[in-house]
């Protein structure tokens, strides 16, 4: 399940653990009594809430911005969390329990859906620009074109600047999975990357044809799964790596994978950049 959406399900629950708690609270200001256990019951599925909140935490611990793992870690360490998992607590651990959840799940919301988003957003204008402008300006074909000749390298270097054009910084992995800079070939200036960009994307880039089109995007996946370095705190996409097979002409569509998703919740886009694409109306007559 991608990041987003597990985010989605936890965010959910707590949602709901807060609206029960509400109307806990005020069947509780009518007649102060709980014949039935429901503060018993509230507070063990505060202790189910903690628990998805753990879970989440562990599962997304590679692609979590370090903003959102450093405020849920918070949360996990506090009293708030050990009171709602202690039986003796009751309802009184299910209040405590009910205020901490709502208030993390509040910040982590903020957090995901502001700059991720935007940040996402960003990459796919930026390659709908890209494929855009090939089927409209010559003078860009005709470097790309020779790009393409050339290899992956030039073709990467072009990509870049499109990408650096709507704030977005896109980098991919040297030998030992560190980040390393699409035009210069070194580690990129992380003091610059915080002044300068809206947000930073992995990508790989590779050139094909239909013929070895599957074989080169399983080589950006593998070279993309080699990243080891920790994400920079609120600029760099998390949840979303781009694979990119640069192409003369458009590839059939059994020849791009479709998007996946792996274990730890990082979503694999694949994208293909056609040199030298076809207007729609003239690709249909075919």
């Amino acid at each position: 399940m991608p990041l987003p959406d597990a985010w989605i399900a936890v965010s959910g629950f707590i949602k709901g653990l807060q609206e029960a708690g509400e109307l806990y609270s005020r069947f509780m200001g009518y007649h102060n009594e709980d014949n039935y256990g429901a503060g018993k019951y509230l507070r063990e599925q505060c202790a189910i809430g903690v628990i998805a909140l753990e879970t989440f935490r562990r599962d997304f611990d590679g692609s979590l911005p370090k903003e959102a793992a450093d405020r849920i870690d918070r949360f996990l360490g506090s009293r708030l969390a050990t009171a709602a998992k202690d039986p003796s607590t009751e309802h009184r651990g299910a209040r405590g329990a009910l205020v901490g959840l709502a208030a993390v799940e509040a910040e982590i919301t903020f957090i995901l859906r502001g700059r991720q988003e935007q940040i996402r957003a960003r990459s796919e204008r930026a390659f709908l620009l890209l494929q855009r402008t090939l089927a409209v300006d010559g003078d860009v074909r005709s470097r790309w074109k020779e790009a393409y000749k050339s290899g992956e390298v030039a073709c990467e270097r072009l990509g870049s600047l499109v990408l650096l054009s709507q704030g977005i910084y896109a980098f991919k992995m040297d030998a030992i999975g560190a980040r390393t800079d699409l035009v210069f070939a070194e580690p990129p200036d992380e003091s610059l990357l915080f002044r300068s960009i809206e947000g930073l994307v992995l990508t790989e880039w590779k050139v094909a044809d239909a013929a070895n089109a599957i074989a080169r995007f399983t080589e950006a996946r593998n070279q993309a799964d080699l990243y080891k370095e920790g994400p920079l705190a609120g600029i760099e996409l998390t949840g979303y790596r781009y694979l990119v097979v640069v192409s003369q002409k458009a590839l059939p569509s059994t020849s791009i994978p479709p998007d996946d998703t792996s274990t730890s919740g990082i979503t694999y886009r694949h994208v293909n950049v056609v040199v030298e694409p076809e207007v729609p109306s003239k690709a249909a007559k075919k």
